[in-house]
């Protein structure tokens, strides 16, 4: 495993970090038919991928995606939970990681397409300009992690460095959000950064900065996102950390130790919203 130099500093100044062979090969391959077959569950149903359109699934963990694959489902759990995971995260929040969200990242079947720009915290209920531009210039609310895992090789997730510092430039805000948000897929944003991702690498990125993806029918995308928030973090029921299943008898059987402890923490954190 290789990485940026000084995680936690590069993380503060430019909001990103590179580990190349985050995961060996054999782990990405068991990870990536797991998410092929829970793919093809969702387009048997012919429903939404409890996502926000065509080119995402969130919640792998479900149980019903992995009725009869118990073993599956705990590899799936386990290697969120992976010291080789919270270890990183941990030392750049400077706080124990919190669970998150377990999402797939693919080329839709149709109409594909260049991403929006985006902050995340653009997307809070009653979304409020002036307070997102308050929360991130003075960094109030400690910003999650999305840390993107290729499972094949991919190039199509963008990231401005610094971006998670400061408000948008002019040109910057032109496209994110002037003439509510017509041009927030041009390709014209500067200072972009894309990363070019082997099977096993990872990009992890703070989701306060400016980023997109790209969804193309013709580029295979196949992208495993593991969603870590610091533990310090307020309790703020959303439809991410909405996962009742973690309650259902049994859920956490046969996991090592350390990720019992990791998941009991989310759990704790969270089962009362989601009665």
């Amino acid at each position: 495993m290789t990485t940026t130099v000084n995680l936690r500093e590069h993380w503060l100044a430019e909001g990103y970090i590179l580990v190349r062979n985050l995961l060996p090969p054999e782990d990405v391959e068991r990870l990536r038919e797991t998410c092929e077959d829970i793919l093809r569950q969702c387009y048997l149903l012919e429903e939404p991928q409890h996502g926000d359109g065509d080119f995402v699934i969130r919640h792998l963990s479900r149980p019903s995606y992995h009725v009869g694959e118990r073993e599956r489902l705990a590899f799936l759990l386990e290697t969120a939970a992976h010291p080789r995971m919270v270890d990183i995260v941990g030392e750049i929040f400077g706080d124990e990681p919190e669970h998150r969200c377990f999402s797939l990242f693919m080329n839709p079947r149709e109409n594909g397409r260049d991403g929006n720009w985006h902050r995340d915290c653009q997307f809070r209920e009653n979304y409020d300009e002036d307070v997102e531009k308050e929360m991130i210039l003075n960094n109030k609310v400690p910003g999650g992690m999305q840390m993107q895992i290729a499972l094949v090789p991919s190039d199509d997730s963008e990231y401005v460095p610094g971006s998670h510092l400061r408000w948008d430039t002019e040109e910057e805000y032109a496209i994110r959000l002037k003439d509510n948000q017509a041009c927030n897929n041009s390709n014209a944003m500067p200072g972009t950064m894309r990363v070019a991702l082997q099977p096993g690498d990872a990009v992890a990125f703070n989701a306060y900065g400016l980023h997109r993806g790209r969804y193309h029918v013709d580029r295979l995308r196949r992208t495993l996102m593991l969603t870590y928030v610091a533990s310090r973090r307020p309790v703020r029921p959303d439809i991410f950390n909405h996962q009742p299943w973690f309650l259902e008898p049994g859920y956490l059987d046969g996991l090592s130790d350390q990720a019992t402890a990791f998941y009991r923490g989310f759990v704790d954190k969270y089962a009362a919203s989601w009665g």
